[in-house]
């Protein structure tokens, strides 16, 4: 699903509309890039939407191209640095780099790019002008590298990455044989460090969520538990000794609540500290404990929405009230289990205590944009909430047959991608690029 993402957004960031924001003709024009973390950036790793990185002054992200955005004007530049560009497809635009996920920056912004097989991470310069290569990584043979990558991220010096049920660590930088596997559940060189043996992974998924917080690692996956049914839960490993141990198990219904995915996989979730803070779409905001894996609610958020989406950072947590519709010719029909979610029109921000702190209305968005809106929330720092904005236009059908069998197909017309921000404090919402 993300790879498929992804390559949309490469096909639709060839259509740049530099409408709401300046298609900026010379990355030499922007600030010095200085201040990126050698840390996990952990609040800006919740969307599969855009990949972002934070310097102290803005953030580098990707949607096909790469972006800047200045945190106090909002303006967005295309990292090109090449004079008189127009940053179309055949343009040789600098900023189309071919990024699958940034992992990091300092000298330069560290990527994997989506163009070459076997994986490799990649490098250009933070004005756009300059590009190398980094590293090959190491993956399994036979296991197709391309559907292994998702969930890669960096931390304190070192790559993490998945292959097939394989975690990997390795050094930025380093020699592909220098990766090490930290995590393997069919290895008895891992699994043997494991502290609660005997798990049974979901032989369907396997595949790990990845995230770190300051000497932990940690990886969510879906395994068999004591009554014989598959659920998410998330392991940690030490980065000291390298011992991994499960530490949380997405909760049972009849302690939560249902919610849309009830009893697999919670909406979503966010580690910091000893805690992992979780929505249930439908359902509440909760605290799970990670030294004793007791769950505490926190906030009744179902009399705010009955589905919605969220976002966290070290002090907030956001809910949106989208809800999930059958298409948006659809708008009052509900329909658990949809691929979007579509409408919105408030977002609830709250502490990490669960008190509610703010509530900011997204109707000048409905009434600037018109047409039918679906919202993404990308992440929240100290001072906004962001979100992708999507038109909708009116559905198109089309008809046709094969194998003897005729069919017919709706198809709901994507039309303006816009980057947008709200205020927690002055409840200003700002459109600040349109990204097609």
């Amino acid at each position: 699903m993300k790879n498929t993402k992804r390559v949309l957004a490469a096909l639709l960031a060839a259509l740049c509309v530099p409408a709401l924001g300046s298609c900026g003709k010379d990355g030499a024009d922007l600030p010095a890039a200085t201040g990126f973390s050698d840390d996990f950036q952990k609040n800006l790793h919740q969307s599969e939407e855009l990949s972002f990185l934070e310097t102290d002054a803005g953030y580098y992200f990707t949607y096909g191209s790469l972006y800047y955005l200045d945190k106090d004007s909002g303006r967005a530049t295309v990292v090109c640095g090449k004079p008189d560009c127009d940053h179309s497809e055949d343009s040789g635009c600098n900023a189309r780099i071919g990024c699958d996920y940034m992992l990091t920056g300092g000298d330069a912004i560290y990527y994997v790019g989506c163009e070459n097989e076997p994986k490799e991470v990649l490098s250009v310069s933070t004005d756009g002008a300059k590009r190398r290569h980094v590293q090959e990584l190491k993956f399994h043979e036979n296991t197709a590298a391309q559907s292994s990558w998702d969930q890669g991220i960096y931390h304190r010096g070192y790559v993490y990455y998945m292959d097939d049920d394989t975690v990997f660590r390795v050094p930025l930088g380093g020699e592909k044989d220098a990766a090490v596997a930290l995590w393997a559940p069919e290895n008895p060189e891992t699994a043997q460090k494991t502290e609660d043996g005997g798990l049974v992974f979901n032989p369907n998924w396997i595949h790990y969520t990845l995230w770190a917080d300051g000497d932990l690692l940690y990886f969510m996956a879906n395994v068999q538990v004591e009554d014989g049914s598959y659920r998410d839960a998330l392991f940690r490993c030490d980065l000291e000794d390298l011992s991994v141990r499960r530490v949380w198990v997405t909760p049972d219904p009849e302690e939560v609540g249902s919610w849309e995915r009830a009893g697999v996989s919670v909406s979503q979730w966010y580690v910091t500290g000893d805690a992992i803070y979780f929505y249930l779409s439908g359902g509440d905001m909760w605290r799970g404990d990670l030294n004793t894996g007791k769950n505490k609610k926190i906030a009744d958020t179902h009399g705010e929405t009955v589905y919605g989406s969220a976002v966290f950072s070290d002090d907030y947590m956001c809910l949106l009230n989208d809800a999930p519709r059958r298409s948006p010719t659809d708008p009052e029909i509900d329909t658990a289990g949809a691929l979007r979610h579509y409408g919105g029109d408030t977002v609830y921000v709250y502490g990490l205590d669960g008190e509610l702190l703010h509530e900011l209305s997204l109707q000048p968005l409905h009434d600037e944009l018109g047409a039918t809106l679906s919202f993404d929330l990308l992440f929240c720092d100290e001072s906004h909430v962001y979100f992708l904005t999507t038109q909708w236009g009116t559905p198109s059908e089309s008809s046709g047959s094969g194998d003897g069998v005729s069919f017919s197909v709706t198809t709901n017309n994507r039309g303006g991608v816009y980057l947008c921000r709200a205020s927690p404090e002055g409840g200003e919402v700002q459109t600040l690029y349109q990204l097609r």
